[in-house]
């Protein structure tokens, strides 16, 4: 059983029920919806079809809708694609235009603030850029520099431009109450630049009664990387989205900053996802390059929580089989992890109160013991989270009676999430441990699982371990 999780992206190949069933069924821990091209409608049809499904296969299954964030995005072309030729001049104004091969326009009113002469416009991923060589009152004209088509609505990228912009605009503000409305368990934040970004997102969620909403941060350029600690400290996970992290460094950095911020998200104990490109040939081939198997490979070594499939199951031709490739890479690297070298050197720098030395023990005792499982009792997810932390090499069932709780730790390594009655009595408790360790799992008399929580549920340290037999 996997314990790195896969998000995948839902899409034109991915809308269909039995294909959303299908995706459950393969190992799928997390949808991402991304409001960049969907209407709340069609968010609606999906959101109603995984919950039917997941519920069907008796699965807890985590939401996440992809906050925009302040982006700039080209109006709508008037062909599907339009090819934009080397040395060509186009004319971008302040104000909505018909959009073709000689002017485009944006959805923010004040394009010509945010640029100066010779500022290298990018398109999209990457493939098409302009320079600005001329500056008029409401409008500034480029010159092709990298040939290519573009498509509406894709990213416009200037410089610095996304520092002026406000974080929270109102077409956010209204995707934030609909995540709100329909009990969404994650919001990704697009461009987050700092602390105060977050909080902004935070305010919003309490002035509308909800506490419950995990904040994932994408971190897409060199300010939020230099914000990075202040970041990981008030959202509750952090995904490289290499997108356009790779357009806004020097493309020969990535890998150091990918290493690095997931190297920071497991100093704070929070989540660290990656994204973009994971398996990008899938989309048209039905084999993955080698350089994305070593890709995959390595991010679990370095303990990434997860791994994001965008346009690979949005748009690909092979969603599927980009989860079976996924899932057979992630148990492969899985296999060859340190764990007990990863335990003692992750104890030796962390904290060492009570939680953490029982976690840690928790830990030890499952690699040193061969312990089939760890359920882990937990009300907030505290408990559960902090043994991942640890990165067991044996599954965690994350038991809590709160189902908030329940679907956010769809996102942490390791842990399967399991709803539960409640109970106060710890003998009830353990019992109700190994009837769902038995009922879920594939188990055999002999197992060894080691139970751990705060007992009573109800209290807030972890506090208790015992290791059990399954008779």
């Amino acid at each position: 059983m996997k314990k790195t999780k896969i998000i995948a992206s839902l899409g034109p190949s991915t809308s269909d029920y039995q294909v959303i069933f299908n995706m459950i069924d393969l190992g799928v821990d997390v949808f991402q919806i991304n409001l960049n091209y969907l209407s709340f409608k069609e968010c609606d049809d999906l959101l109603k079809k995984i919950r039917e499904a997941s519920l069907k296969l008796d699965k807890i299954i985590g939401i996440m809708l992809d906050i925009p964030g302040p982006s700039i995005r080209l109006d709508k072309l008037k062909e599907e694609k339009v090819f934009l030729p080397l040395n060509k001049e186009i004319r971008l104004y302040n104000y909505h235009v018909v959009c073709n091969n000689t002017q485009l326009s944006t959805d923010y009113q004040n394009l010509v603030e945010l640029v100066k002469l010779d500022d290298v416009i990018v398109l999209g991923a990457g493939n098409v850029k302009l320079k600005v060589i001329d500056i008029n009152a409401d409008n500034f004209i480029c010159k092709v520099i990298d040939a290519g088509y573009i498509e509406s609505n894709q990213p416009v990228h200037i410089k610095g431009a996304s520092l002026k912009l406000p974080f929270l605009n109102e077409n956010d503000q209204k995707n934030i109450l609909y995540a709100i409305k329909n009990d969404v368990d994650f919001l990704a934040l697009s461009y987050v630049r700092d602390e105060q970004d977050i909080l902004s997102v935070v305010d919003l969620l309490i002035e509308n009664g909800n506490d419950h909403i995990s904040l994932i941060a994408k971190i897409e350029n060199e300010y939020a990387y230099s914000n990075l600690e202040e970041i990981l400290k008030v959202s509750d996970g952090v995904l490289v989205a290499r997108g356009d992290l790779g357009l806004n460094v020097s493309i020969e950095k990535l890998p150091f900053y990918q290493k690095e911020i997931i190297k920071m998200a497991n100093r704070h104990q929070k989540i660290g996802l990656v994204s973009t490109d994971l398996l990008k040939s899938m989309r048209g081939e039905k084999k993955p390059s080698r350089s994305e198997v070593l890709d995959i490979y390595n991010a679990v070594l370095d303990k990434v929580d997860g791994l994001v499939l965008g346009a690979e199951t949005a748009i690909g031709e092979n969603p599927i089989a980009c989860l079976e490739v996924m899932e057979r890479i992630i148990f492969e690297a899985e296999n060859n992890f340190p764990y007990k070298e990863n335990l003692e050197k992750t104890f030796a720098y962390g904290n060492k109160d009570i939680t953490s030395t029982i976690a840690y023990s928790v830990v030890n005792a499952g690699i040193n013991l061969n312990a089939s499982c760890i359920l882990a009792n937990t009300m907030s997810g505290y408990t559960a989270r902090k043994i991942s932390y640890f990165r067991p090499k044996s599954p965690i069932l994350g038991l809590s009676p709160n189902i908030n709780t329940v679907k956010s730790l769809t996102l942490n390594y390791g842990i399967i999430p399991v709803l539960v009655k409640k109970y106060d009595a710890t003998d009830d408790i353990i019992k109700e441990c190994i009837n769902k360790y038995k009922e879920i799992m594939d188990y055999k008399i002999g197992d060894i699982v080691i139970i751990t929580g705060g007992l009573p549920l109800n209290n807030k340290n972890t506090d208790f371990m015992k290791i059990e037999k399954i008779s």
